[in-house]
């Protein structure tokens, strides 16, 4: 027997959680591959028993939560939502909420059916020795009524319809097993003292014999509230994708391993309780070969006269211009840019761009913020929704079930902050009331390459000790926003998080968000995993590339212009970061970055923490970042129109590398706080009024490299 267990909980605010067979192998025989999923197939049909139990507390009767049971539950009876989890048969379209949704996500791939057995399991506390196994007690007491009885008159043959034993990333067989087995088991407690509501796990192996059968895999979910989706599609989605640094997407927990400081939200299939929305993601369907039937690219899009074209695209090799993205839920368009000039030896890095249309535009019912049925959260918007993913583009091989959680982070429309306490505790009322604490921003501390976004729950140093951990994250329910305060359950998905054609259209190098690629931290609790050294991501590189949203059809596809070489800064800008490097890129009028007339370009520390451990100060007054390293590189030409003004703040320095030009229209500015430095190395030019230079080089804020 195979048994691999993980255990997950889903809670309102975060949450700890865990732990898969093809209808058709993938590429390269003998070979792993995820579209062959972990433990089960993520193609073809397969149906899963139901279970429904609930538990006597004869000995301990104040363990019970729910004596009586509820509306949607009542004691001794199945659930009113029994057939609202799976058809029994192929439907078109599906009607059952986690068959639709199976239907929904794998684009027509892949087919979850299931049935239950046509009575409540009542286990007795007396006749247990210890309540530890949720799925065995059941079995037990279910094999007393002799025989397996569901709803719709179905046998042991109708749910096993692969064979047990297939191995993690092989094609897995499409035939039954001999004897039968089970595919799998589900077992769901209407009053279980451990698995409560949102609490849940699923084995890759068997609880036993179930009316004579063992099963190939199997799970148990607690339903105290309602039909368990959240939960439930968690749990079986590890079975397709992979273990617990599978989580992502509002599914990950502060004890597990991801790539950035922070715990993230987002949607993914692994999505959970801090997701926004509920559906796969584009990385999700790459993954495990979920597209269209025909398809010509793994990702693919639309050109400009309607012909597919590649979606997997790289600006700076030439793939410009414009592309259509119809909604990606019902035909899978995608587009994925790979940020450049990241090393071989650390994480790459692509940003994904999908046209959600919504539960509105396109009809499935999960295409919707998690919890936009209440009042306070405002449907979710049609429009582009846009992720990072970081690293885990392994596909084939041995080692593709490898790397860390959270390898999704969210790309939001209103961008990126630096954030601070207010200092108090109050009381959130979006969502279920209880007490919070606060957040500042302000336009002031925008924060394009380092700061935080709404859908992450950031870290402060909270005891004052130098030190952060996970634990002293905040999940970001109320926010002052410029003097403003805005209580909507923001971190589970807001409509200022969606990039529309009438609303921010565009991502570039000198737009919040940014187009860059982001600084990452492997982290846990409380440990960063490679102290930020490599594979780590410690350095921005500015790309020029830019994304912006032109209209949306009548049919709700929308039109993007990409573009190489947009280094033109029209909007004020503040970039800071550990290191940011301009690259010698070829823009505007040949630049690597033009400064817009009465535009300015501070280069600040982050007010945000890049790392774990105070670098400077004390208290809760600690840096957690150093100062901010800009490097225009050998090469790169900067400019600065007339008026426009270059800040250099908080002790950071910016280095013109052999090479590189800095050049001063004669009416801009060149503003070097105390304590930071622009240094010149050698074979660098400067050009900037004579006045201006000798000032600083008097003041010790501009230096050669030797100096």
């Amino acid at each position: 027997m195979r048994t691999l267990f993980l255990w997950v909980a889903i809670l309102a605010s975060a949450m700890p959680h865990c732990t898969a067979q093809s209808g058709k192998a993938a590429a390269g025989a003998g070979v792993p591959n995820s579209a062959n999923g972990w433990y089960l197939s993520p193609h073809g049909t397969i149906r899963i028993l139901v279970l429904f139990a609930e538990m006597d507390y004869d000995l301990h009767p104040g363990n019970d939560l729910q004596p009586e049971g509820s509306d949607h539950w009542a004691k001794g009876q199945l659930p009113t939502w029994k057939d609202d989890l799976f058809d029994a048969f192929p439907l078109d379209p599906p009607v059952a909420k986690v068959s639709r949704y199976y239907h929904d996500m794998s684009i027509g791939r892949f087919t979850v059916l299931g049935d239950y057995v046509n009575r409540v399991v009542t286990v007795r506390e007396s006749e247990q020795r210890n309540l530890r196994d949720w799925s065995a007690m059941a079995w037990e007491e279910a094999n007393k009524a002799g025989k397996l009885e569901t709803a719709h008159k179905l046998s042991i043959s109708d749910f096993d319809l692969w064979t047990d034993g297939g191995q993690p990333g092989m094609p897995k067989v499409n035939k039954p097993d001999d004897p039968h087995s089970y595919d799998h088991v589900m077992v769901i407690w209407r009053n279980s003292s451990v698995l409560t509501h949102g609490l849940g796990s699923t084995d890759a192996g068997s609880a036993g014999l179930l009316f004579g059968h063992p099963s190939d895999t199997q799970s148990r979910f607690g339903a105290m509230n309602g039909l368990p989706f959240g939960i439930l599609k968690h749990e079986f989605n590890h079975l397709l994708l992979g273990g617990n640094n599978f989580h992502s997407g509002g599914g990950n927990a502060p004890a597990f391993t991801g790539y950035f400081m922070p715990v993230q939200g987002g949607w993914s299939l692994m999505g959970a309780a801090n997701s926004s929305l509920l559906t796969c993601s584009g990385w999700d369907r790459d993954r495990l070969g979920w597209r269209p039937e025909g398809a010509l690219f793994a990702i693919q899009a639309r050109g400009p006269s309607d012909a597919v074209v590649n979606g997997n695209i790289q600006p700076l090799q030439g793939d410009t211009g414009t592309y259509v993205l119809r909604d990606f839920i019902t035909t899978g368009d995608a587009l994925r840019i790979r940020m450049p000039f990241l090393p071989d030896d650390e994480y790459p890095q692509w940003l994904w761009l999908e046209n959600h249309q919504t539960t509105a535009g396109n009809g499935c019912p999960t295409d919707q913020f998690q919890y936009q049925y209440m009042d306070c959260v405002k449907p979710a918007v049609p429009g582009i929704y846009v992720q990072m993913q970081v690293d885990k583009d392994l596909k084939e091989g041995n080692n593709i079930f490898g790397g860390h959680a959270d390898y999704l982070r969210p790309v939001l429309a209103n961008g990126n902050f630096d954030w601070r306490l207010r200092g108090d505790t109050t009381t959130f009322r979006c969502l279920w009331p209880s007490p919070t604490m606060p957040y500042l921003a302000k336009d002031a501390w925008a924060n394009p390459l380092t700061g935080v976004q709404e859908q992450e729950f950031p870290l402060f140093d909270r005891d004052g000790d130098g030190l952060l951990t996970r634990k002293e994250a905040i999940v970001p329910r109320i926010g002052i926003w410029n003097g403003r305060q805005v209580d909507d359950a923001g971190y589970m998905g807001s409509t200022r998080h969606v990039f529309t054609p009438t609303g921010n259209h565009r991502i570039a190098m000198g737009t919040n968000p940014s187009s860059a690629n982001m600084l990452t931290l492997a982290a846990n609790m409380a440990r960063e995993v490679n102290k930020a050294r490599k594979p780590d991501n410690r350095t921005v590189y500015l790309n020029g590339i830019s994304v912006e949203l032109l209209e949306q059809r009548a049919d709700g596809a929308i039109v993007l212009q990409v573009r190489a070489g947009d280094t033109r800064l029209v909007d004020d800008v503040r970039w800071c970061a550990d290191s940011i490097v301009l690259p010698p890129l070829n823009g505007y009028n040949g630049t690597a970055l033009t400064l817009a007339e009465g535009r300015t370009l501070k280069i600040d520390r982050s007010g945000t923490p890049t790392r774990m451990e105070a670098m400077e100060g004390n208290g809760r007054k600690a840096w957690f970042s150093p100062p901010t390293r800009f490097s225009v590189a050998p090469g790169a030409r900067v400019v600065l129109e007339r008026k426009a003004k270059l800040q250099v703040l908080n002790n950071s320095e910016v280095h013109l590398w052999p090479g590189s030009q800095l050049v001063l229209h004669r009416k801009a500015r060149l503003d070097v706080q105390a304590g930071s430095r622009l240094i010149l190395h050698g074979g660098a030019t400067l050009e900037a009024k004579a006045a201006t230079l000798r000032k600083l080089r008097r003041k010790g804020r501009l230096a050669d490299a030797a100096q």
